[in-house]
């Protein structure tokens, strides 16, 4: 059975959507969504979905809490080693891996949040960069 696949980042708005949007498009034959660990607002930040028009990329999912249903029947992609712990913290048997160890880069995605729209560049090319490099063919998925 093919598992869902779901970025975690903190409020579901800024770098979990960017990631989400950009491997439903260019990731062929899995299915990718996105969540936060707090979630606040119910829209995508503004500045990411600008660069998701421009780069024509699928929408995202509106922002939504990651459930403990996620946590048991998906496998999970953080952009921090922190978002990492805290998930374990809570679900100690959750399928859970950084942005950074599967892509081999081993560092967190900076956070956009409240920053310029060259901060949201950066990020969505770091986040590019990352998920470009995962084998998503792997048996990890």
């Amino acid at each position: 059975m093919m598992k869902d696949i779901i970025f975690v980042c903190t409020g579901n708005t800024c770098r979990s959507p960017l990631a989400e949007s950009y491997a439903n498009t260019h990731v062929e034959g899995k299915s990718f969504g996105s969540r936060g660990l707090s979630v606040m607002s119910r829209s995508t930040n503004m500045k990411s979905l600008k660069i998701i028009e421009r780069e024509s990329l699928k929408m995202p999912s509106l922002p939504r809490q990651l459930t403990d249903e996620d946590t048991k029947n998906s496998i999970l992609i953080t952009m921090t080693s922190g978002h990492k712990m805290q998930i374990l913290m809570n679900h100690p048997n959750a399928n859970v891996y950084t942005l950074g160890e599967l892509s081999g880069e081993n560092t967190d995605i900076s956070d956009p949040y409240g920053g310029t729209e060259a901060d949201y560049e950066y990020t969505y090319q770091e986040l590019r960069r990352f998920i470009d490099k995962i084998d998503f063919q792997s048996d990890i998925f």
